[in-house]
């Protein structure tokens, strides 16, 4: 995964990096810790992304030609040099190739704060669906402090082992509101916790260190978040994610997808 070294000595600092108000937003890019391994089929939507045959973020299928992802995912990259793979259940092989045409990131995109960390990324074809790979439906209505939500992605399962998962991992979380989640933010100069974005905390040891940047989070089926930021990893923080609902106009009048 890209910047794999700067994740590694983040995690290690731990709490260091909360009184660090200059830290760059590639620097807050998440991760899975603590979950567990996915079954064949058991997230058809999930997505990843991929240079050089090696996955560098996460996403999820929303419609035939879409996929959304987090906006600092696309950041110095070019549709030419990604594929999405999709229906894998490793991160080795297996699964669906797709080439991309082109990546539309959120106009007012903050690469700093974070702010409106969203992008779409379209494939050059339509995108097959069947057991292994279907889209998830976007939230429509605001999701609620204390809500049972599914996080997914390959990522880190350790903090120690700067190695991928090889099989796709998943966690259970807990929303938490948007302000318990700023009060625990509130060292952190330069980070905003805004109502477009959403905050899960469960336990320290537990979360998206575990889920790679852009990578669904999804509540009775429906997709509520991607994973945006936080700091890594699961050293007693929140993980905060783009409120999808929030951005459902501005998907919809771009790709038609409801």
């Amino acid at each position: 995964m890209h910047r794999l070294v700067a994740f590694v000595v983040l995690c290690a600092a731990g709490l260091a990096s909360a009184k660090d108000t200059s830290v760059r937003s590639t620097e807050w890019q998440g991760r899975i810790i603590g979950g567990m391994n996915a079954a064949s089929g058991q997230f058809p939507y999930q997505v990843s992304l991929t240079a050089s045959y090696q996955h560098f973020c996460g996403g999820a299928i929303i419609g035939d030609y879409w996929i959304l992802t987090a906006g600092h995912c696309l950041i110095n990259r070019q549709p030419a040099d990604v594929i999405a793979v999709v229906g894998a259940l490793t991160s080795a092989h297996g699964g669906f190739n797709y080439d991309v045409q082109q990546f539309i990131v959120h106009p007012n995109f903050n690469e700093w704060t974070q702010q409106n960390d969203v992008a779409l990324v379209r494939t050059r074809r339509a995108m097959h669906f069947n057991t292994a790979v279907f889209p998830v439906k976007m939230a429509r209505t605001y999701t609620p402090a204390n809500r049972a939500v599914l996080a997914s992605g390959w990522g880190l399962k350790s903090l120690t082992i700067a190695k991928p998962a090889d099989v796709l991992q998943y966690v259970a979380l807990r929303t938490i509101s948007n302000d318990d989640c700023s009060q625990r933010f509130h060292s952190l100069q330069n980070r905003v916790v805004t109502p477009s974005n959403l905050c899960t905390f469960s336990r320290t040891a537990q979360g998206t260190c575990m889920g790679d940047s852009g990578s669904p989070l999804v509540s009775d089926g429906e997709l509520v978040g991607l994973v945006s930021w936080g700091i890594p990893c699961a050293v007693g923080y929140p993980d905060v994610y783009v409120r999808v609902s929030s951005f459902r106009a501005w998907i919809t009048a771009i790709t038609g997808v409801y």
